[in-house]
C-alpha cells in the first residue's frame, strides 16, 4: 500500500455509484475503502 498512515478524503459519491460499490464489496468480501482505493489505483495506473 502506501508509505505511511493513510489520510481520510471526504468524497461526494451518487447513489447509483455507492450502491455498485457495497454490492462489489461484499461480493469481494472487502470493505467500500478497499474497492474504492483499487478503482482509483486502476484509474490512474498506480500500484
Amino acid at each position: 500500500m502506501g508509505s505511511g498512515p493513510a489520510e481520510v478524503v471526504p468524497v461526494r459519491i451518487d447513489p447509483e455509484l455507492l450502491a455498485a460499490i457495497e454490492s462489489r464489496a461484499e461480493a469481494d468480501h472487502a470493505t467500500t475503502s478497499e474497492i474504492i482505493r483499487e478503482a482509483i489505483r486502476r484509474f490512474l495506473d498506480v500500484a
